[in-house]
């Protein structure tokens, strides 16, 4: 089951600025008399990439954020862990990534070039996993060995308080390292685009991503407060430059054809099925249909656990989003 779950998507779709970053510092290689002096910015800049590529795949392998295993935890075992009745059941996630991600980050923090953005942040993440980590440990082998079942839950009830506080460092480390990646992210986006030569196939292509990452980015905005006429026209205006910079893509892409004879559609039909069901979200925002407010035990839940039209609408943006910014990381003619 997929859950609306923005800091997934965001993963997902960071590749593709990856994929920009490396393309744009694509060079032939220097003569063999060349200075080696001048190989240093090319070195860091790779050393840039191979850095970035480490902290997207951090977040890439966290289907379930830590910020959404803390509200679900939240939501589903500490009103257990607050009654007086005996435990049935415990459920602690993410502890097998818990580890690996401070790995990873610390991976990445020993590699020199810098990333201003997301460094700090990355290494507060690390080291609040590292606190959470024996108390998650712990947590989970009692659950998976079903140690409530011996002693009526008392040990997660004697541990809730240093757990849950753990775990809360680690979703607002978490969130902080999301943002650091985010304003990578639209600079590198921006840029690609920015640099692109003016009515090219590249041009579009960079657009698509470009338009479709702040398209993203009000989309977020949109499910927060969908009844926001500001939040519904910001998310009009920016899909309105996709379908642009998509008319653009297909048009190029269609001379190439004719040139060179060969069949490729360069990725439209994901393209239109994200703008497309795009519009049909927007229409329903423009008459009402996200107006319906949950309530009772349903309120209380947290926005991705909630069975609605705008969290369902959320959930097939994001997978909509997800194929067709993910597409451009392969050659598609």
């Amino acid at each position: 089951m997929k859950y609306w779950n923005w800091t997934t998507t965001l993963g997902a779709t960071l590749f593709a600025a990856s994929a920009l970053l490396a393309g744009c510092g694509d060079k032939a290689a220097p003569p063999a008399n060349a200075p080696q002096a001048k190989a240093a910015p090319a070195d860091a800049e790779q050393q840039q990439i191979e850095k970035y590529n480490i902290y997207v795949d951090v977040s890439n392998n966290l289907r379930t954020s830590f910020q959404q295993a803390r509200e679900e935890y939240i939501a589903q075992q500490v009103p257990l862990l607050q009654a007086k009745a005996p435990l049935s059941s415990l459920r602690i996630q993410n502890d097998i990534l818990i580890d690996r991600s401070a790995k990873k980050l610390d991976t990445a923090a020993a590699i020199g070039a810098p990333l201003p953005e997301i460094d700090e942040s990355a290494k507060a993440f690390s080291a609040a996993l590292k606190l959470l980590s024996p108390l998650s440990r712990e947590l989970n082998n009692y659950a998976n060995s079903k140690g409530y079942l011996a002693d009526n839950g008392d040990k997660a009830r004697q541990m809730n308080t240093d757990y849950l506080a753990a775990l809360t460092t680690v979703a607002q480390a978490e969130a902080a390292f999301d943002n650091g990646l985010s304003a990578r992210d639209r600079a590198l986006t921006k840029e690609a685009f920015e640099k692109a030569p003016k009515d090219t196939a590249a041009y579009y292509r960079a657009g698509l991503i470009y338009h479709g990452k702040l398209n993203h980015s009000d989309a977020n905005a949109l499910f927060e407060s969908p009844n926001d006429p500001k939040a519904v026209a910001a998310f009009e205006a920016s899909l309105a430059l996709v379908a642009q910079s998509a008319e653009g893509w297909s048009r190029k892409i269609g001379e190439q054809t004719a040139k060179s004879g060969k069949s490729c559609d360069g990725g439209m039909l994901q393209i239109n099925e994200f703008i497309g069901q795009s519009r049909s979200m927007l229409k329903d925002a423009k008459d009402g249909v996200f107006k319906r407010k949950e309530s009772g035990a349903m309120a209380r839940l947290p926005a991705h656990m909630r069975s609605s039209s705008i969290v369902n609408s959320a959930n097939r943006y994001n997978q909509n989003f997800a194929n067709m910014i993910g597409q451009f990381n392969h050659p598609l003619c």
